[in-house]
């Protein structure tokens, strides 16, 4: 955290948060707390609430939620950091440590010098382009139309020939060999150390800040049998997988463009951005990573995928449906099936301007896209594959609670497999009737209190369990409860709420969530988000009033605790005592419990 955790408190002390957001968007009074259109989502009906007693805002449709600096970060599209100093700037404070360099985020040391290093190449890289010798590198950029202004933004460069010449720069620099080795350019030769991507135009990838942690390097003599492309390696400062190419400067404009583009090939990516969409990123293959997936859930915006108008392409994007779904990401695909070029590079060079905007415009939702991919792509062939098609849809169709819509769609799929109208309903409802007899088997680890269909799925220890975290969010009585009686939580975000509210009240005289939530931020959580928003829902969960209530409510809560505990405590001991059993001795222990745990549920019931 770049500025000190008592400066953060201070200045959220001195912010209204109601005033804050209302200098955002509007707000009006209903009961206790304000209500607004949110402008996280596609929002008709105020979803958004803020509650001026707890310091903290919520969205009840799309998940958004934080404190007065999470919001501020939100819809600004800027870090943290960044949103506290603009708050400190609404309400007039001033503290020389928001703008002391001491308090910069710390960074390993190493990899402070590897971020100088690649730092300076870059910038070698960039002036190169501009010399006699790298006139080669600009020709191609002018033959693919891409001005002074995108060479400039994007910081294209060209690295000379003499692969030795970037080397010798660096040590000049005071950059060991080591260094260079580190960040993932340098090839061993007899004559010595020399430059990977001698001889080729540079494209830097950067990570979400705008620091240059890798690079792409195209080979600008296609005569040579070289691979077109020569990536940067993984490194301590790149992991190929992790980053979107162009998305520090996309970053800063999606917010207020509401989507983000995702396309092939950089050269896509520069071709959109010429029409004026400067939302847009490109992948670093053809693949998603976990840690792209999580960038674009973060962006909270319309994701748009764009990639190659070819089966690769196409493909490609029929895989990411499951990820993406599962990701509770919101997107959808550019799909026109009949454009005869494959990318949206061919399309600008060879349609113009226009024709590229209605493309990239020609937008459907996953279940047109499907339909248009089996249709038009990878048409379907045998039995099997059109029945394993409608095993698919099935749940997407259960979803539909429109029926000129399900009709429509219904109608559709039976266009692409060729089956009867009336057999396709059939083989839902049938789907339907296997699914709802399956036995839902709940991780309560990975419940959310937040998502509402997680909701109902809550176990009755995991809702013991809130019920004690509720009251810690708000009671000291609560919070001495739990570390005298209750201990430690089953459910793992539970338990790390809760450290977190014992370690701040050893220092503070009260609690409220807004300051759980400054505590997760000024820390190095990976899972920040989530915590936050876990930590707002069971802020917003109801709780006892009367303080004998509460307390009562807190002793039947802790018994819940305790006998689930044992549950689970038997649970591992059978499973540990059927090590080395026969079938016949493992049924019988399976059998005992079984009986013991329907008692236990008896004995509960009554």
């Amino acid at each position: 955290m770049a500025i000190p955790r008592e400066v953060v408190e201070e200045i959220k002390s001195r912010a209204d948060i109601v005033d804050i957001i209302s200098s955002y968007i509007s707000l009006a009074k209903k009961g206790r707390n304000y209500w607004g259109v949110c402008p996280f989502h596609n929002d008709s009906h105020p979803s958004l609430s803020v509650s001026p007693e707890k310091r903290i805002f919520s969205c009840f449709a799309c998940g958004a939620s934080g404190d007065v600096f999470s919001f501020v970060s939100k819809i600004e599209n800027i870090y943290y950091t960044e949103a506290v100093k603009k708050v400190a700037e609404l309400v007039g404070y001033d503290d020389p440590r928001l703008h002391s360099k001491t308090f910069e985020v710390k960074v390993d040391e190493s990899k402070a010098t590897l971020y100088r290093c690649i730092t300076e190449l870059n910038k070698l890289y960039n002036l190169s382009l501009l010399t006699e010798e790298g006139e080669i590198g600009m020709n191609y950029l002018r033959k693919r139309g891409i001005t002074d202004e995108q060479i400039q933004r994007f910081s294209l460069g060209y690295s000379p020939k003499d692969g030795q010449i970037p080397i010798k720069y660096l040590t000049q620099k005071k950059f060991t060999l080591k260094n260079i080795q580190d960040i993932g350019i340098s090839l061993v030769r007899t004559e010595g150390m020399r430059d990977s991507n001698a001889g080729r135009l540079i494209f830097p990838i950067k990570n979400g800040s705008g620091q240059v942690v890798g690079f792409s390097a195209r080979r600008l003599d296609d005569t040579l049998d070289t691979a077109k492309y020569v990536n940067s390696p993984d490194t301590e400062i790149f992991i190929k997988g992790n980053y979107l190419y162009n998305y520090d400067n996309a970053r800063q404009t999606m917010k207020q463009d509401g989507f983000l583009y995702v396309v092939e090939g950089f050269l896509d990516a520069f071709a959109i951005d010429k029409i004026g969409v400067h939302s847009v990123v490109a992948l670093m293959g053809t693949a998603l990573s976990e840690k792209n997936l999580e960038t674009l859930r973060r962006s909270n915006v319309e994701i748009r995928f764009c990639l190659d108008n070819d089966t690769a392409g196409q493909k490609a994007m029929m895989k990411f449906i499951p990820d993406l779904n599962k990701a509770g990401i919101s997107y959808r695909f550019v799909s026109m099936p009949e454009e005869k070029y494959k990318d949206s590079d061919e399309i600008l060079h060879n349609e113009g301007e226009e024709n590229l905007r209605k493309y990239i415009n020609s937008l459907v939702d996953s279940f047109e896209f499907a339909l248009n991919y089996y249709q038009n792509i990878s048409p379907l062939e045998t039995t099997e594959s059109k029945v394993k098609v409608i095993n698919h849809f099935a749940p997407l169709l259960l979803s539909i609670k429109d029926k000129y819509v399900y009709e429509d769609r219904v109608s559709k799929l039976a266009k692409v497999t060729g089956f009867e109208i009336s057999t396709i309903k059939t083989a839902v409802q049938d789907y339907h009737k296997k699914e709802s007899k399956k036995e839902e088997v709940v991780d309560y680890n990975k419940v959310r209190l937040f998502d509402k269909e997680d909701r109902r799925k809550m176990s009755r220890l995991q809702k013991a369990e809130l019920l004690v975290l509720t009251g810690m969010l708000s009671e000291k009585q609560a919070a001495r409860f739990y570390v005298d009686n209750v201990k430690y939580f089953i459910t793992e975000i539970y338990r790390i709420i809760a450290n977190y509210i014992i370690e701040h009240l050893e220092t503070h005289d009260d609690i409220d969530p807004s300051d759980i939530i400054t505590a997760i931020e000024c820390s190095d959580m990976e899972n920040k988000e989530e915590l936050i928003k876990e930590i707002v829902a069971a802020s917003n969960h109801k709780k006892s009033k009367k303080e004998d209530e509460e307390l009562e409510a807190l002793n039947d809560a802790y018994q819940v605790i305790i006998e689930e505990r044992e549950k689970i405590h038997s649970k591992e001991m059978l499973i540990k005592s059927q090590e080395g059993k026969t079938l016949d001795e493992k049924a019988r222990l399976l059998d005992e419990y079984i009986k013991r745990t329907n008692e236990d549920d008896i004995d509960e019931d009554k």
